[in-house]
């Protein structure tokens, strides 16, 4: 099952987080890590008040794969370049099953969401109903329905969503779709949360 890491990161020293973001896809890239996401300007804000500064959103074989590198001894020099000049969340979800593959293409577009449920019945009928719409734009789950697990930071999600689709525009079609008002409706009743759109990388 792919697991994906996200990262919400604030640079406080531009000069020492670029010599960290040079040496960093070396590191991932030895344990298969592939960015989706990654950069700043990448995202804007959907529902809520989340807006990142700088996005990450990378996909792994599985969770034990991504904290063979994020525990490796290479990366934790790295993680310490990283600290000291940034501050930000990082986690790792574990991705849907069946098991579903990140697009290649750099052009796919996200929506990110982080939703606490508060009317499991009425959310029950969103999330039955919601598959189908995502589907007919061409759209599919990367993640859904976990919490992650916190490898630094404060947020601590309640319920993860991460949505590919071909492109951004085509991210926003869905989201402002007819067929996708309704349910939209149902799910802003019986939960609260933030969304984001995330320009792939």
């Amino acid at each position: 099952m792919s697991a994906y890491v996200i990262g919400d990161i604030n640079v406080t020293n531009p000069e020492t987080f670029a010599e960290y973001a040079g040496r960093v896809p070396a590191s991932s890239g030895a344990y298969g890590g592939r960015y989706l996401v990654r950069g700043p300007d990448k995202c804007e804000p959907c529902e809520g008040d989340w807006n990142p500064r700088r996005f990450v959103l990378a996909e792994y074989k599985d969770v034990e794969t991504v904290k063979s590198w994020y525990y490796s001894d290479e990366y934790k020099e790295l993680t310490k370049l990283r600290q000291s000049a940034s501050t930000g969340t990082l986690l790792v979800a574990e991705g849907v099953e069946p098991h579903s593959q990140g697009s290649e293409s750099g052009k796919a577009g996200y929506i990110v969401g982080d939703i606490e449920v508060t009317d499991l019945d009425t959310y029950s009928q969103y999330a039955a109903g919601v598959p189908g719409t995502v589907a007919a734009f061409g759209g599919k789950y990367l993640v859904r329905g976990v919490s992650g697990k916190v490898l630094e930071g404060g947020w601590t999600p309640k319920r993860l969503v991460v949505l590919e689709f071909e492109s951004i525009q085509r991210a926003k079609e869905w989201y402002n779709s007819p067929e996708y008002a309704d349910l939209k409706k149902i799910r802003q009743s019986a939960s609260n949360g933030n969304l984001i759109f995330a320009d792939g990388a």
